[in-house]
């Protein structure tokens, strides 16, 4: 009995001791996690933008969407910790260019598409 309550004590510090991926941008420890989280976020926004032209849209429908997409992808969030990291715009364009690779395929109309140039430009 003694056996397996010291094999259940170390089966439980080795899980509380391992490291989680992060999903924040303030966890991010490195360039590339920070772009793997930018990924992320990216289908994050992908996915919950209900897709329409914008010529089909109100005025207050656009904004809606526009603070959805700001919220969402918490771009001051990624600059702070980029910056924090010493991440160069260099090495973070070339790395976003492979990890983004994807996802204009679920960019379903005129925001999403908009929403990804920025993203697809680094890669010409």
């Amino acid at each position: 009995m003694r056996r397996f309550s010291i094999l259940i004590v170390v089966a439980l510090s080795a899980l509380a001791c391992a490291e989680t991926e992060p999903t924040k941008p303030g966890q991010a420890r490195n360039c590339e996690e920070l772009i793997k989280i930018g990924r992320n976020s990216a289908e994050l926004v992908l996915d919950q933008i209900d897709e329409k032209e914008f010529e089909e849209m109100q005025e207050e429908e656009v904004k809606a969407v526009i603070n959805l997409i700001n919220d969402l992808s918490q771009k001051e969030k990624f600059l702070t910790r980029s910056e924090e990291l010493n991440c160069s715009e260099q090495e973070l364009e070339k790395a976003a260019c492979l990890a983004y690779q994807g996802l204009s395929q679920k960019a379903r109309g005129d925001i999403t598409r908009e929403y990804l140039r920025p993203y697809f430009e680094a890669c010409s």
